[in-house]
């Protein structure tokens, strides 16, 4: 009866000493692969970004300085308040009108839709304008057309008897942040 009792019970125990020991090996082994295979995933994810950043860059690249400098007006990477206030003097002086009152407002505090993350940033710019009814046509014309990108956000004026008018202007202005 030992006979047939001792091999079966050294048997049992090798088996629970291999598989006791192996285990866990065999579970970090596990948990190693695991991770082999996400930082591959992660190494062909940053190839195929690779291809794409090369893409676009090709692309910027493509572009001569006249229209990078067109895009750059038209969504500066900052505001400079003191050239937003010349350029609206300048469209201003075509049509025998000059900014006056000029007063820039940080839309830092505007309301926000909670958890956006906004690329970009605004500056509302507001200031008083005398001319004809017609001049104020032409010069709001111009700032629709013009390169910086601009939203008209008040308009009020005051009629007088001549045709020189009074007018109070807002308008918000944009750059990428």
């Amino acid at each position: 009866m030992t006979r047939f009792i001792l091999p079966l019970l050294l048997v049992l125990v090798a088996l629970t000493l291999f598989f006791g020991f192996t285990r866990s090996i065999i579970d970090e082994i596990y948990v190693k692969q695991a991770k082999a295979d996400e930082l591959d995933s992660a190494l062909s994810n940053d190839k195929n970004l690779r291809k794409v950043r090369e893409k676009k860059l090709a692309e910027y690249n493509s572009f001569s300085p006249t229209e990078l400098d067109n895009i750059n007006r038209m969504l500066p990477d900052s505001i400079d308040n003191v050239r937003l206030i010349i350029d609206m003097n300048n469209i201003a002086t075509k049509y025998n009108m000059r900014v006056k009152n000029a007063k820039i407002k940080n839309d830092s505090m505007a309301p926000q839709v909670i958890g956006s993350n906004q690329s970009y940033g605004s500056v509302t710019l507001s200031f008083n304008v005398s001319g004809s009814y017609n001049d104020l046509r032409l010069f709001l014309h111009d700032l629709e057309t013009s390169l910086r990108l601009v939203d008209v956000t008040s308009l009020s004026f005051n009629a007088s008897d001549k045709d020189m008018n009074d007018y109070s202007i807002e308008i918000r202005t944009y750059w990428i942040k």
